[in-house]
Formats: structure tokens, sequence, C-alpha cells
């Protein structure tokens, strides 16, 4: 799942709550990052009305389906409040990391029933949306489509029961598993 796809099956409601756990500067690296400006009106003396401005040109990058912001959102929310889920999973999996970082391939070297059980212990540990954000983003960033796969991650993400299977179910269906051998 594509990261704009991830925020748009989240919500409003907690997407908003994933902004609000981000600072101003979090903020302005992710504008930055998504290509758009950082700007305010200079109405906007605080940090709540410097906020809102950001949020509402978030909102509006969001409706322009701004791939590279929702890739920084989700990445910038994971990597400065989340890391210890990350620490966590990389552990389970045995992946060498630096604090929750790696370069590491770890979706090929894993088979998709560790990779699943690894989802299942963080699901247990974790708000279920956020195990199930990091995870669909880990899918997408590393080409597998173990998570997409995955009902309880999708239901966890905000999908109700019969179209996450039916996602996962057509996700499998274009994106059979690779023969033995094959490049």
């Amino acid at each position: 799942m594509i990261p704009i796809e991830i925020c748009k099956h989240l919500g409003k409601e907690r997407a908003d709550a994933f902004y609000d756990e981000l600072s101003g500067k979090e903020v302005r690296a992710v504008l930055k990052a998504g290509g758009s400006h950082s700007g305010v009106p200079s109405t906007a003396f605080t940090r709540s009305q410097r906020l809102k401005a950001w949020r509402k040109r978030f909102d509006a990058e969001f409706e322009k389906e701004n791939q590279q912001l929702a890739l920084a959102f989700l990445i910038e929310w994971l990597m400065r409040h989340h890391r210890q889920m990350l620490i966590d999973y990389l552990d389970f999996l045995e992946v060498k990391h630096n604090q929750g970082e790696t370069d590491e391939d770890f979706c090929e070297t894993n088979s998709p029933e560790k990779l699943r059980e690894g989802a299942t212990m963080l699901l247990g540990k974790y708000e279920p949306h956020h195990v199930a954000v990091y995870l669909l983003l880990v899918g997408n960033l590393q080409e597998t489509g173990v998570f997409d796969q995955t009902p309880a991650l999708l239901e966890a993400l905000g999908m109700s029961g019969g179209d996450a299977k039916t996602y996962a179910d057509k996700h499998a269906a274009d994106n059979p598993p690779k023969a033995e051998g094959a490049a």
C-alpha cells in the first residue's frame, strides 16, 4: 500500500493525532521533504496558529495526493515518536540495526510466516493502527506484499473486515509468490 493510501485509510482523526505528535520543526521538515513551503501568514504569532496553517497545507497536499509528503509524514512520525516499535520488530527478526534503522532488506531474508509472527507480536504490544502503519509502510518500501495480504493489519489501519479481506485477496491474486530461483 502506498503512503497516501495508508494516510487515507488511517482516517482524518487518527492522521490528526499523528500530526499533533509532531513538533513545529518536524512539521517543517515534512513540508520541505514533500516539496511544499513552510511559510505561515504574518498573523500566525503562536505555535498553535502556525500548526493550524501548516495543517491546512498538509490537507491540501493530501488532496493533491502528494506521495512524497505522505511518505515523509509517516517516516517522521515513526522515527521521532515510535522508534521503539521499529527496534522491537527488528530485534524479533534478529536483524542488525542502529536504533531501528537498517539497510537490510529483511522482508526478503525472512519468511512471510516470520514477518507475520512479528506483526502479531507488535499488535499485542502497541496500538494496532500504529503497527499497521509501520508494517504497511515497510511493505511498500521493501516492495513486499506480505503485509498487504494480512487482513488483520488492514483492519487495524481502519478498513472494515470485508474490505480488508477483499483488498488482501486481490493483492494476493495480483502479486503471486515468486517461484524459487525466479529473477
